[in-house]
């Protein structure tokens, strides 16, 4: 199972500056340091809640991925 102890997977888009991290509910954290604004998406792209509503959506795959595999791995 996934846990908190794992290394942080964190990305930063070196176009925009916006900072994706991997949760360990397999949706992606994503910040926009020049503005604070952040959001929450899936890795499909979906925006789920948060005032940043838009992301890079091959970022957002790329990292997303990663992240629902751990996620749904301890429920196996």
């Amino acid at each position: 199972m996934w846990s908190a102890e794992v290394e942080e997977k964190k990305l930063v888009d070196p176009i925009n500056g916006y900072v994706y991290i991997a949760r360990a509910d397999g949706r992606v954290d994503v910040t926009d340091p020049a503005t604070g604004k952040s959001g929450i998406f899936d890795d499909l792209g979906q925006w789920h809640s948060g005032e940043l509503t838009y992301a890079n959506r091959q970022l957002l795959g790329w990292i997303g991925r990663l992240a629902v595999r751990r996620a749904t791995e301890g429920n196996r």
